[in-house]
This record gives structure tokens, sequence and C-alpha cells, in this order.
């Protein structure tokens, strides 16, 4: 069979760990004469990273919609070959002889599938070790009416998987249940001895039981007539704990190995029982239950000065949402003063805990909702901060700000980013130009709220060289001067910390550590949310001169805002960012240098140091890492 061709398709989901060792082992084969077809169902990992390295094509499957059998029929419709190869993406084949080996049996016309033996290695669980010399055998066998067969390692004809596709609506066993069809019609299932790979399983309890219990659905399905209740449970149970028992002992096996099959049969059997005992509907949550156990490592504000870190399922998406796998959180003291509850959101009780924070963030998308037409999977994206309703006249005009029932990710009401997933409806986010490196990618929101303001405060003025004050060098204030000077301004930075003033990177800003002389400046753009300092600028500014607050929080100050009227003065607030804000700062982003606000990065959980050193002044900007990229 050397000059059949065939298609090698791998299912993937997280596979990070064993895929390249699989594919170098596939790329070793002595047979050459193949394709490989990668059919992944939502990676959240390095796993399409990886497979990019290799000369493989990649198909993308929903992971709403994923079964082993529809994967499976996603592979093999795309594939080229005359015999499609299933193996497991935590497998690897024993030596180069594997794909000829498996391929062998099919000069009779007569076989329809050929599946090859598994092996443990050193990871191997005692109880797994035995299954696999009780079901693998060292000799090879035609079987004419035993439904069996493995989709971990197998081979099947393609113009019989034309006439008989895989069951989609299994919740596993499809090569069972596609052996047992072919047989019906006459055909035989082969089993080759040498046709060997590693199978490494690495699961945690839960996820042996949702295997099991996926299994006994499966089986229920397949043959409805079969019968499994509790004292066929117990009774199974105690014969294979007696066995793997026997079979450490004789092949000299560890204490803890030996005692560890009792937990592992038990919910192995637990699972069994329970798929076979369940009547009720297969409904899409249990599904994502059995198949994707995913789980969402948050940063969780549970009250005033009250927070932990929190792990809880993934989130459900709507029609219109993405799940986005975070990579970069940048802190922001929005972030602290929601954790203070000082924030007027929570003063009000607007908002309300608790929440999940992180505005500023990166991340790639790795789920999509049904109706969320817009982006693809694997997009690198960015996401706005202030979520309209949609529905109101105010967000028909794109102006979320303006809406009365709008969420702010991270702030008001709605989950942030302090997260290893976000959900939040697509038309919010925005996918990055190619090449932008995702680390600094988490400073476009902060730069959509600084293009904002400025273009609130430049509007309807002439182009020309003004004189600009931005009092306060943190992300806000860093961004807006450059921003200023970038439109050809002369600019001048006041911030008490020296360390942020000895830093500026612009040879075009000039840095101060005393607020003084404010009475020269056109334009001053306030970053501090200090009262104190505002109080000075509103007093001290010239006449006529433009005043651009985007500092939070204030607290409450006496001001006579006479003094404004009669000097013709002009203050402008602004928060948050819209659409072309967005827009407009992905166009500007690779302008700017943003090397002095990504230089301290910190992990999920070293987050309380993070904010300590940001709020000490010690760095000018801390980035939470929270994924790989």
């Amino acid at each position: 069979m050397k000059n059949a061709f065939a298609t090698i398709i791998i299912r993937t989901f997280n596979e990070a760990k064993h895929l390249a060792r699989l594919l170098d082992g596939i790329l070793e084969q002595d047979n050459k004469n193949y394709e490989i077809i990668i059919v992944d169902s939502g990676s959240t990992d390095n796993t399409l990273e990886i497979a990019k390295r290799y000369p493989v094509r990649i198909l993308n499957i929903q992971p709403e919609i994923f079964s082993f059998g529809r994967s499976l029929n996603v592979g093999c419709k795309n594939a080229e070959g005359e015999y499609l190869i299933f193996v497991s993406a935590h497998t690897y084949p024993f030596d180069r002889k594997w794909l000829d080996n498996l391929l062998l049996p099919f000069t009779d016309p007569k076989i329809a599938m050929v599946y090859g033996r598994q092996i443990g290695n050193h990871l191997t669980k005692l109880a797994e070790e035995r299954d696999f010399k009780a079901s693998f055998g060292d000799k090879s066998r035609i079987l004419v009416e035993e439904p069996i067969g493995n989709n971990a390692n197998a081979a099947i004809r393609k113009s019989l998987w034309i006439k008989v596709p895989f069951d989609e609506k299994l919740t596993g066993l499809e090569d069972i249940d596609w052996a047992h069809k072919v047989q019906k019609q006459g055909y035989y299932v082969y089993y080759r001895s040498d046709a060997v790979i590693f199978h490494i399983h690495e699961e945690s309890f839960r996820q042996i039981y949702n295997r099991f219990k996926r299994e006994a659905l499966a089986y229920k399905n397949i043959f409805p007539d079969y019968h499994f209740n509790a004292k066929r449970s117990f009774l199974s149970y105690l014969s294979m704990v007696l066995k793997d028992v026997f079979f450490g002992i004789i092949n000299k096996k560890s204490l803890n190995k030996i005692f560890s099959v009792f937990a592992y049969r038990l919910v192995e059997y637990k699972g069994l029982y329970d798929g076979f005992q369940y009547a009720g509907r297969l409904t899409a949550k249990l599904t994502d239950e059995l198949y994707f156990l995913l789980k969402n490592r948050s940063i969780v504000f549970v009250g005033p000065k009250q927070h932990r870190i929190e792990e809880k399922m993934i989130p459900d998406l709507k029609d219109d949402e993405i799940l986005i796998g975070v990579k970069y959180v940048g802190v922001c003291s929005t972030d602290l003063d929601v954790l203070s509850g000082e924030l007027s959101y929570y003063r009000s009780g607007w908002a309300k805990y608790p929440i999940v924070p992180g505005h500023e963030f990166s991340g790639e998308v790795i789920r999509l909702g049904r109706n969320a037409n817009s982006l693809n999977v694997g997009d690198k994206v960015v996401g706005e901060c202030i979520l309209g309703c949609g529905i109101c006249d105010q967000c028909k005009k794109w102006q979320p700000i303006n809406c009365s029932d709008r969420k702010e990710v991270g702030v008001l009401n709605f989950n942030g980013a302090y997260s290893k997933y976000l959900k939040m409806p697509a038309r919010f986010a925005h996918k990055l130009p190619k090449g932008t490196d995702l680390l600094s990618a988490c400073l476009v929101e902060p730069l959509a709220v600084s293009l904002r303001g400025i273009n609130k405060l430049t509007k309807g003025d002439e182009k020309g060289n003004r004189q600009v004050a931005v009092v306060g060098f943190g992300t806000i204030g860093n961004l807006c001067a450059q921003l200023m000077s970038l439109l050809g301004h002369a600019v001048t930075v006041f911030d008490s910390n020296k360390s942020r003033i000895e830093n500026i990177a612009d040879i075009n800003l000039l840095g101060i550590t005393e607020i003084s002389g404010l009475a020269r400046f056109d334009y001053i753009i306030e970053a501090t949310g200090n009262t104190k300092v505002l109080k000075q600028i509103l007093s001290e500014s010239r006449t006529s001169a433009k005043i651009l607050i985007l500092g939070l929080p204030y607290s409450p100050m006496e001001f006579n805002f006479g003094s404004i009227v009669c000097f013709d003065k002009t203050v402008i607030g602004s928060v948050g960012s819209g659409k072309e804000d967005f827009i407009q700062a992905l166009n500007m982003f690779n302008m700017l240098n943003m090397k002095g606000l990504t230089q301290n990065i910190f992990s999920l959980e070293n987050y309380e140091i993070a904010w300590k050193k940001q709020m000490n002044g010690e760095i000018a900007k801390a980035i939470l890492k929270i994924g790989d990229e």
C-alpha cells in the first residue's frame, strides 16, 4: 500500500503539550505519501501556533456544534486521500513503520477499517495500562461481527466513508458505531498489532468521569437493548480493581500506582453508570461540560477592598458574542477605584459587586456565537470598554456613552479582563492589524480614550503650534503628551514623580516635577484625578485657555466658577471611547512609543504586587500576563 495516498486527520482541543511530538513522529515515517489535516475545535493554548510550524492544513469547527463524529466528517470531507487515517493528538508513533503497517491490510477489498495497537508510557495510569494490555493484544486478527474500532489509531476507506459517514449525534464511540454499520454490509474490521502508538492520557478525575459518561451515553444509543444497573456497576468495579491490583503486583509497580486504581475505577464506573442512567435531552450546556472542561480563572472584586482569585466554568455565549482568550491586561487606576468603592458608579449604587476588573486588554478570539460573523477564530483583538444596549437611539448613532442602559467592561456591571477568558458582543471587538504586538496592544483602549479627549479639546481650532501642558505622566498622560507632540504642538509634562520625568523617552517633551507657569499654555490636559491639582489648573490657567479633564476620580471641591466665565476659559470633560476612537487608535498605534509602558509584566497570581508598585509610583505601568502567546 506504499503507493496509496492517505490523509491523516487529527482532532485537536488544547493539545499543545503533545502535538509537536506526534507531528514529528509522522514526518519521520518511512511512508511519505500522505497529507495531514488538523480539525481544531477552539483550542485556547498554543495548539494552533504549534500546528502552523508543520506542513498541515488546519480546519476549525465551532465548539458549540462539536461532536467527535462531526469533527471527523469535516476532516474526511476535505481529505484528498484514498484512505483516511485517524490518530489522537496526544499520541505518537512507536516506530517508522506505523503508517505502512496500518495501511497494509487494505490489500483485501473486504477490509473496511484497520485499527492499531495502543500502549502507555511512564505517565500512563496503572488501570489504563492494564486496559491497553487487555484491549490490544500481540496478535493481529480479523473481526467479522465484533463491533470494535478505535479512532485514536485507525484507518478507513474514504469510498466507504462517503456512503457511511460518522454519526454526528453520538457523544463518543463513533468508531464502534461505524464498524458496526459496515460489518452489517459484509465488510470486516482488522486489528493490526504492529501498527503501534503511545497513547498518553493526563486527565483529571473530572475528565475521566466525562470520558466514560460520554461513552456510556453513546453506547446506549448504539445498542439500546444493553442495560447497566447499579449492581452490575458495583460488581464490575470490584472485578476491575482486583485485576488491576494483581497486575500491579505482578509487574512490580509502585504502591502509589497500585492504590491509584481505586479512585480511577470509581470515577470510571460512576461516569459509566450516570451515562447509562441519563434519560434527559442532551442539552448544549451538558455537551459543553462533557467535551470542553475549560475553567475560567479570574480575579474577582467581591466587595469594597475585598478581592480573590476564583475558578468557574467558562461563560455561556449569546448568539452575538465572542469568547476571547485574554493575553495581556493593563492595570488602570480605575480598577483600584472600583476596588475601593470610591468610583461614583459604586457610591450611587448603579454598579454592584462582584465584578471582574480590567478593561485595557488584548487577546485572541477562541469561540464565536452563531451570529458573530465579523470575526474569525484566531483573530487577535482588542475591545471597547463602554458597551451600549444596541437598541436605543444613542446606540444606533454609535454613541454608547450616552446609552442609559450601558455597561462598562470591568467597571460597570460587566466582567472584565483580569481573567483567562472574556466574553463580549462581537460588535465591540476590533481586529488588530497583522503583525501587531499583543503586549503593546493592551494599550489601544487608553489610547482611544486619549484620542477622544484630544479630539474634543482641539475641535474647531485651526492647526498650528500651541503650547500644551500635560499634568500627570501616567498612561493617559504619557499617551496624550505623545499625541499632542505628534500633532506638532510644544508639550510640557508635569509630574511630581521624578523617575517618570527622568524616563521620558521623547526628546520633544519637556519634563518638570513642579507645576508652575500654567498661564503660558493654550491647552492644559489634567490626567491625575487629583482635586488639588485640578483646582490649581482652573485658578492659574490663562485667559481663553482650554482645559481637558481626563483624570478620575475627583473628590468634591469648592471652586468659584465665575473665574472660568470671566476669563473665557473652556473646561472639557471626557470619559471612555467609542468605535471611531478605536479605529483611529489602531491607525495611529504604531506611530507611538509604547516601550516605557510595557516594561513591567506580572503574572495573574502576582496582581497585588503589580497594584502596589503602580500605586507607589515605582513603575509607570503594570501589565498582567494572562495567557500564552
